[in-house]
Parts: structure tokens; C-alpha cells; sequence
């Protein structure tokens, strides 16, 4: 009520992690954006591989793959004190303490108009060196959490773009505006406990729904409608018209 009543929101944040594994007790830092961004974009990309006969105009394209989702985002970085500072905090950290964000709500209003505005040079760096610095313990960039209320992306940064655009008078930046592109990622563990909830080489226990086929069911678990008499076989059916609801029924694996 209190946050509500001085205009304090919640922040995006960036969690940043030394590997694909997301392990909360192994959170490197936690960004607080220094302002919320009034826009993203979300690419989704279907590739194909295509191919063309000798002479033809038209392409004939063949699925390849779903890329993964890609979202940009833009970050502003202003050291003129018109906007409460961004934060990097230690490990994970969910929100701010409130005595922070009081603070960062009253700082514009106390600002002396007078005093030489900080650069963000080194915000910027710092921002920059734990998304796109390369990690000597893993040998490649670092793993990171995108969180903002609904919004909930496990990803890596593909590309970063700074644009610079207020200046001291020793031209040293006081504003900036970096455009990063993220892309989501899986780590191998969930790739294939995924890949294996579909395959249809492993055992499936299924429930059986109202209105469930027992020849659909069987068709969807191996993509081919030939199998479910050995799926009758295996449960031990004496007749596979007459499935009863909240019934377990075994796919097993292909041979």
C-alpha cells in the first residue's frame, strides 16, 4: 500500500547465470532496469530448407526447424539524475528492499541542478560485461532469467546495439539506449526429458479422458495407426471399445 501510494512499480529484472541449469543459489547478479520498456518485440521464426529445380522460378521449401524465440528490448541508461539510478544487485533478489526504492522515487526531486551529471559509462559496462562478457569458467557467455510480470524468459543475448545521445561538455555520455536481443534457450536436461515425453521409443502411461479412441490414442503416441493391438496385448484388453474413464493404459516403446 505504502509502494503503491509513493508510485513505486516493479522493476524488470535480469538474472544472470553461470550455466543452463538456472540454479537459484548460483545467481551471479540481478539487474533492476533503470526504467521499464515501453515496447518489445517477440520474433518467432519457422526455417526451411529449401530446394529448386534447374530452370524454375519458385523454390519448393521443406520444413526444417522452429527457431527459438527471439525478443528485443530496450534499455535507457540516464546519469542526469532525472530518473532514479538502475541496480545491480548480488546474487538472486526478487524485489528491492522499500527503503531503496523510496529513495530512488525522492532522488530526481533532490538532485542539484548544479553539480556535473555522472557518467554511464560505467553502469553501461557493467550492464554490458554481465550479458555479453565472455565467462572464463564456462567458456562462453552467460545464462539469463528476463522477469516482468508476466513475462518470463530463460535466454541468452544474441546482439547488443548502444546508441548515444546526451553528452557532458567533456563529451563523455550522460544518455544511452541499448537495444538488446535475446533468444530463448533449454538446457539438455529438459531438451530431452522432452524429447522423450514424445518419443514414441520409451514406455507411455496415458489416463484415459471421456470420449477418448483407444485406436486415436494409440495412433498420436507412435504417429501410425498400426500398433494398437500390441497396445491391447500389453494391458491385457479383452475389448478396447469400452475404455473407462480415469483408466491407465501402457504405450509400450516400438521394437
Amino acid at each position: 500500500m505504502i509502494a503503491g501510494a509513493l508510485g513505486i512499480i516493479d522493476k524488470m529484472r535480469i538474472e544472470v547465470y553461470p550455466n543452463d541449469n538456472y540454479n537459484e543459489n548460483e545467481a551471479i547478479s540481478t539487474i533492476f532496469v533503470q526504467v521499464n520498456p515501453d515496447t518489445y518485440t517477440i520474433n518467432h521464426e519457422v526455417q526451411f530448407s529449401d530446394s529448386q529445380a534447374m530452370g524454375a522460378s519458385n523454390q519448393n521449401l521443406k520444413f526444417n526447424r522452429i527457431a527459438g524465440q527471439e525478443v528485443s528490448f530496450d534499455f535507457l541508461f540516464d546519469s542526469s539524475g532525472v530518473l532514479p539510478p538502475a541496480k545491480i544487485e548480488t546474487g538472486k533478489v526478487e524485489k528491492l528492499p522499500l527503503l531503496d526504492s523510496v529513495v530512488d522515487v525522492l532522488k530526481p526531486a533532490i538532485t542539484n541542478p548544479f553539480e556535473e551529471a555522472d557518467t554511464i559509462e560505467e553502469e553501461l559496462s557493467q550492464f554490458k560485461n554481465l550479458l555479453l562478457g565472455y565467462s572464463g569458467d564456462i567458456h562462453q557467455t552467460r545464462y539469463l532469467h528476463l522477469l516482468w510480470g508476466e513475462f518470463d524468459l530463460k535466454c541468452r543475448l544474441v546482439s547488443m546495439q548502444v546508441q548515444y545521445s546526451v553528452f557532458r561538455r567533456d563529451g563523455r555520455p550522460i544518455r544511452a539506449k541499448a537495444t538488446c536481443k535475446f533468444r530463448s534457450t533449454q538446457s539438455q536436461t529438459e531438451m530431452q526429458a522432452e524429447q522423450n515425453q514424445q518419443s514414441p521409443d520409451v514406455t507411455h502411461v496415458k489416463t484415459v479422458n471421456q470420449q477418448d479412441s483407444f485406436t486415436l490414442m494409440a495412433e498420436k503416441t507412435y504417429s501410425q495407426n498400426k500398433y494398437y493391438i500390441d497396445v491391447a496385448k500389453a494391458n491385457n484388453l479383452l475389448s478396447f471399445r469400452k475404455l473407462k474413464t480415469g483408466q491407465k493404459l501402457f504405450f509400450p516403446p516400438i521394437k
